[in-house]
């Protein structure tokens, strides 16, 4: 899975320790680091344009979420960075999230990559081209939209997604000319079905499909993997058995839809208007209409992927999913709760930790956010709203030092100018101007 962090595109974060950057001198980089500047101008040379009709080379950098240091090919616009040479040494300021990612930063628009990068192929060859793409995206008409999954947290939805990743393996691993067609077939009949029954879903899987699948599809076929489908085939059946889907279904999903369409409809990139679906391209799907699809029919067809022990595991899971839900109601929603504005600020989280809360939001369990009032870091779930407007953690357990607050798994750096305040009868507490603040360690 690809990291991300932005205030529009979702993505996996995590804090790493270890450095890929020499201690010794400015001009001692990490062999490693100067490998993956070397490899991402090989690919996007070799690509030249071809895939998206865009130059993927650009600005580029390495961020060591340990130290914030940052190698980068490109001096900054805004503040020059130390020249090594034909790269460049800077320190990235506390408001900038470090992820793979897209990142508008010092004066240029960035593919940021953080360490330790991937030391095995073709993991750093599809990170490097899926973050390169996210660079570029928006001037390819792809910018991303903010989604919410809600259905792929449910029994329903994970059960037809779950049978629709198996069929897609066989349906890209197929060889047989035959089975490939069923594979596939049944592969949409499972996505329709899905659709049908869990009301909003296509607009918005399409939506996190053309975000973070293409990205996914883009790193894929420009990584000059000589065993792109047996490693394709190897991903779909291991997010056979991922906890959250809400969040990275599209890792999966999308980049086999992106492969079926280079067999079945080449150019489609050239001719598709970049708003719909990427499955609705297939001429299979084309040909299906949603209302003759038939319960009996689907139950039969998924026979074929062991639909009965997929929902068995599914119901077991739906029990402690709605206990897991009511706890973290009682702890985010009732409260005592920290709230916070948001709006505007940069996220990074990660994907595979996204627990739907509807109507108010979703819980993400690791989350980072960074706004003028300073940078809050969460590693027990954080409610992000559904309009991501704001975000509330526990206010159970406040502590305060010189420089920070802590609560029950998370730390805040506020600002200058910035402190806590009582929101009144709500019974939360938000941030106030340290003039209007209540300075105050607990309750």
């Amino acid at each position: 899975m690809r990291w991300h962090a932005s205030a529009a595109a979702f993505g996996l974060w995590a804090c790493l320790t270890g450095s890929p950057f020499a201690a010794a001198s400015s001009s001692e980089i990490d062999p490693a680091v100067e490998h993956a500047f070397h490899r991402a101008q090989v690919l996007c040379e070799a690509d030249g344009s071809r895939l998206w009709g865009i130059d993927l080379c650009g600005p580029l950098l390495v961020a060591d979420p340990a130290t914030r240091r940052v190698v980068a090919n490109r001096d900054g616009v805004l503040t020059p960075l130390r020249s090594t040479g034909a790269l460049f040494l800077g320190t990235l300021p506390d408001d900038v999230p470090i992820a793979n990612t897209a990142v508008d930063w010092n004066g240029r628009r960035w593919t940021m990559l953080m360490s330790p990068l991937p030391d095995a192929e073709p993991a750093l060859s599809i990170l490097l081209m899926h973050e390169a793409w996210h660079r570029v995206q928006r001037e390819i008409g792809l910018g991303a939209v903010n989604a919410d999954q809600d259905h792929l947290d449910t029994l329903e939805g994970r059960l037809w997604l779950r049978l629709e990743l198996r069929a897609l393996a066989a349906a890209v691993g197929a060889t047989d000319t035959d089975a490939h067609a069923v594979a596939l077939d049944d592969a949409l009949a499972f996505r329709a079905w899905r659709r049908m029954r869990c009301a909003g879903a296509g607009p918005a899987e399409d939506a996190l499909e053309r975000h973070e699948g293409l990205a996914e599809y883009t790193g894929r076929v420009l990584a000059r993997d000589r065993d792109l489908v047996f490693h394709l085939v190897r991903d779909l059946q291991a997010a056979d058995a991922v906890s959250e889907y809400a969040r990275s279904f599209a890792y999966a999903t999308g980049p086999a839809y992106g492969v079926l369409l280079d067999r079945h409809v080449p150019g489609w990139r050239r001719n598709w208007d970049r708003r719909g679906g990427l499955a609705e391209l297939l001429p299979a799907a084309a040909t299906r209409p949603t209302a003759a699809l038939d319960a009996t029919a689907l139950e039969r067809a998924g026979a074929r992927y062991g639909i009965d022990g997929v929902r068995l595991e599914e119901t077991a899971r739906d029990v402690e999913r709605q206990r897991a839900i009511a706890a973290w109601r009682r702890k985010l929603v009732d409260g005592p709760r920290l709230v916070l504005p948001v709006a505007g600020a940069s996220f990074s989280f990660d994907p595979s930790r996204v627990t739907p809360l509807p109507p108010e939001g979703a819980v993400y369990g690791t989350i980072r956010v960074a706004t003028t009032w300073g940078v809050l870091e969460a590693g027990e779930g954080g409610l992000l709203s559904r309009d991501w407007q704001q975000l509330a953690v526990s206010r159970d357990g406040i502590t305060r030092s010189a420089d920070e607050i802590r609560g029950a798994g998370w730390v805040l750096r506020l600002a200058p100018g910035w402190g806590l305040s009582d929101a009144g009868p709500s019974g939360d507490w938000t941030l106030r101007r340290s003039d209007d603040a209540v300075a105050r360690p607990a309750d």
